[in-house]
């Protein structure tokens, strides 16, 4: 077996010993996951996760895959980041690293015009300032900011395949780990596809650049049919949904009846798991 493991970051996966599974195979994750392991990559597409990530220094020894990341040099600064549209009520709305010696940056965001809008009616609606409300005002802002990230010459980033940059990280993940490991097996942790509570599932809720923990459950449906196309593009991979009990127990152990033809895809729970790993009996 040439085994894959892949972690979504549902909060099924939270006991897993992720330590254990690297002596076991190639280990790929996504978004906020850097910041507790390294795995053998890394996949991010938003662009306030790429931005701390590459901030961080993880990109300069770890192999990371991005969406959108095109290289740009720092003579169209200025026009291409529109300072202007942001000065005088932009505070917070635009995001930058340190500069330093670099000569080329990545720009990720919304357009300036579109955040001024964005911005004016969030003012108007809820009545507020940006002095007194400065922080509620980039909570509701959400994902309409500007990301610049100043970037070296030689790091560790990728980008992803174009034909799957609309997919999410985790399914992205699956994808490009099938097609740069070749794998007999993938193992798939975290991919809860649903929550038992109607709140988000995640294990970073409530951190930088993810959601409030108060949040509503994230639909899953993309995530599943980009899964999916997945599978059947890869038949000869055997793929594993790894659950933290056995199939039904409830929302987040589910059987998901668009995958029901998929015929390379079997359902595990973790008290069975070591038998798959070690033995290689397939139940």
């Amino acid at each position: 077996m040439t085994r894959v493991f892949v972690l979504g970051n549902g909060e099924s996966r939270k006991n897993i010993n992720l330590n254990l599974l690297k002596d076991r195979g190639s280990v790929w994750g996504c978004n906020g996951l850097y910041r507790d392991f390294t795995p053998d990559a890394l996949v991010c597409i938003d662009g306030g996760m790429m931005h701390e990530v590459y901030s961080s220094g993880y990109c300069s020894k770890n192999k990371t895959y991005t969406r959108g990341w095109t290289k740009l040099p720092e003579e169209i600064y200025s026009d291409f980041v529109n300072l202007d549209a942001l000065m005088g009520w932009g505070e917070g709305l635009k995001l930058e690293n340190e500069k330093g010696n670099r000569t080329q940056f990545v720009f990720h965001g919304t357009d300036p015009n579109q955040i001024k809008k964005h911005y004016d009616m969030i003012v108007q609606k809820n009545n507020i300032t940006k002095e007194s409300d400065l922080l509620e005002l980039q909570k509701l802002m959400g994902n309409h900011k500007q990301w610049v990230t100043w970037v070296d010459s030689e790091d560790c980033v990728e980008r992803i395949p174009i034909e799957i940059e609309g997919y999410s990280a985790g399914p992205a993940a699956i994808n490009i780990a099938c097609q740069k490991e070749t794998p007999t097996d993938v193992f798939l942790f975290g991919f809860d596809m649903g929550s038992n509570d109607l709140l988000v599932n995640n294990i970073y809720k409530g951190t930088s650049n993810y959601v409030n923990e108060d949040a509503p459950e994230s639909f899953g449906g993309s995530w599943i049919l980009q899964c999916k196309k997945t599978f059947q593009d890869f038949e000869d991979v055997k793929f594993w949904k790894v659950n933290p009990a056995p199939l039904g127990t409830d929302n987040v152990c589910r059987f998901i009846e668009e995958w029901e033809d998929c015929n390379n895809l079997e359902y595990i729970d973790y008290k069975d798991l070591n038998l798959v790993l070690d033995f290689s009996i397939f139940l």
